[in-house]
């Protein structure tokens, strides 16, 4: 394919610099790590440990938009160094105020049921996934109106700039779903088609759904890219336990485990094993952190200076060697490490068991009768919980110390703990998110005074302050890059200093592979972006 087109950018986005005017090849390969020519053919073999539904559309996260991205297609695609190539859509053009963008679809790309995709499924999916998704009126609430002058051609309308909308155009965030399907009426969130006889747009189609042994995806022969992809098959057996998955691993078994959910100790037993990788690139758009979530509408949790308390209790720089082997790093803020906007300028808050003791003196917090401060319930997660469940241990018996009496209660399964935390039904309680490369995606979510609703991973703790949602409406809009990061230091200062979180080490975040794996997904969104350049060597 050597088409040439031209896409005009002028500063709507602080990422694809690089690429912001001129003519650019429609080059399909995904940079990554090469074996050697690709071959087409061959059934690789991944893993899930379960998924509710395989719309990215109307659910976030990893275990829907990994399979999810190979399903369907986005408009864009994120390439190395946060380049935004193109995808669906082949061209776009950018008006001077950064107030309309128009998108030119590929030709004759369709859906897996042969059906045209048109620019009337580009704007449904738009209004599906604002209305929908976690972070869509995040990502989409600018968006005024979608203009369809011709099957091939979608404008956007926005009442302001919006620096990562094109972040959010790509697969994971923004599917390019069949409105001659998903346009019936029913209710989105709780389709029938999210999970039955699902019709997408993307690289692979769905050949085999069990959700309680597994998914299989097959190669649709009709995908809009040329020889793409390479794979004929990619099969997701359900593999919820950790050292099963080890064990698979060491065998041979899996090909390619991204978010494998391996602990430290097991990274150190399978980098010994013959014929298997181990790394942690292809996360750097995700910049997955943990923090300890705290209920702010009631007491003691409402009082910042049991919240400092806390703060100066828990070593986080302990709980990074110990727990995640020295593998990762303390979390500073609510900005990952390696998110572009990062700043360590943010306070600190050493570890000092004598100061947290004054403090919750101070708070009106002594120690009492009965030998104990307070008592409180954290709340421990079903997922990732060779992470949350050793800090959660650790916190019990750091506290204890301090005479506050943790109770942990362990959910068992992910609807549960949902279900606790979106209607505010805990005290305390382990959690972790994505931060995705533009805060107005990751971050925002979890500060803004409007998004403190009855959804999981939105503003759950009910943290609101006039001063912080003045910030992020200017970073929002901000599209000069010096500006914009200025913007987020201040941001990131705040929430630190207002101890909104309280924040744990980073992710000990990693994939494993066979070395058989050829270009293996490692773009900044690694295994949540398309694969349809992954091939098996053998």
């Amino acid at each position: 394919m050597d088409l040439k087109v031209t896409r005009v950018l002028p500063r709507l986005t602080w990422l694809a610099l690089a690429a912001a005017v001129g003519t650019v090849s429609l080059g399909w390969a995904l940079p990554s790590v090469a074996h050697a020519e690709p071959k087409a053919g061959g059934t690789l073999t991944a893993f899930t440990s379960g998924y509710r539904s395989l719309n990215p559309a109307v659910q976030s996260g990893s275990a829907t938009g990994m399979p999810g991205s190979q399903i369907f297609a986005g408009l864009v695609q994120v390439a190395d160094n946060y380049e935004i190539k193109p995808y669906l859509a082949k061209a776009w053009v950018v008006s001077d105020d950064q107030l309309t963008v128009t998108f030119t679809l590929m030709d004759a790309a369709r859906f897996h049921d042969g059906v045209p995709i048109t620019s009337e499924d580009v704007k449904f999916s738009l209004e599906t996934t604002a209305a929908n998704h976690p972070f869509g009126k995040a990502m989409f609430g600018a968006v005024t109106g979608v203009d369809t002058p011709d099957a091939s051609t979608v404008v956007f309308h926005l009442a302001k700039p919006v620096p990562g909308l094109l972040l959010s155009l790509q697969p994971l965030l923004m599917p390019i779903i069949p409105k001659h399907i998903y346009g019936d009426g029913e209710e989105l969130k709780k389709h029938p088609r999210n999970m039955e006889n699902v019709v997408g747009s993307g690289p692979f189609k769905v050949e085999e759904n069990n959700p309680a042994e597994r998914l299989v995806l097959v190669r649709n022969d009709d995908f809009f890219i040329e020889g793409r992809p390479y794979l004929d098959r990619i099969v997701f057996p359900v593999v919820k336990d950790p050292l099963t998955r080890v064990l698979m691993l060491e065998k041979g078994e899996i090909d390619l485990a991204p978010f494998s959910g391996i602990r430290p100790n097991d990274a150190e037993r399978l980098e010994s094993a013959d014929g298997v990788k181990i790394t942690t690139e292809g996360y750097g758009a995700i910049g997955y952190i943990h923090y300890l979530e705290l209920n702010l509408r009631d007491k003691p949790f409402s009082d910042r200076k049991v919240r400092e308390a806390l703060a100066h209790a828990i070593d986080t720089s302990f709980l990074a060697k110990v727990i995640f082997g020295g593998r990762t790093v303390p979390g500073t803020g609510p900005l990952h490490t390696g998110n572009p906007f990062y700043s360590a300028d943010v306070p600190s808050y050493a570890p000092d068991m004598e100061q947290a003791a004054a403090l919750l003196d101070e708070a009106g917090y002594p120690v009492g009768a009965n030998g104990e401060r307070f008592a409180f319930t954290l709340d421990v997660p079903s997922w990732a919980m060779q992470a949350h469940v050793p800090m959660a241990e650790y916190i019990q018996a750091k506290l204890a110390t301090l005479n506050i009496k943790v109770h942990l209660r362990r959910a068992p399964d992910f609807g549960t703990w949902v279900k606790r935390i979106a209607n505010w039904d805990y005290e305390a309680t382990m959690n972790g998110s994505f931060n995705y490369p533009d805060p107005t995606i990751g971050v925002h979510r979890h500060f803004a005074c409007d998004n403190i609703r009855n959804v999981i991973w939105s503003n759950t703790e009910a943290y609101c302050d006039p001063a912080m949602d003045e910030m992020l409406s200017s970073a929002a809009v901000e599209t000069d890059f010096a500006k914009r990061k200025a913007i987020y230091a201040d941001i990131q200062r705040k929430a630190v200093e207002d101890l909104v979180f309280i924040d744990m080490p980073q992710d000990f975040t990693a994939t494993v592979y066979s070395e058989k794996v050829g270009n293996r997904p490692n773009t900044p969104f690694g295994a949540l972006a398309p694969w349809h350049e992954v091939y098996l060597t053998d």
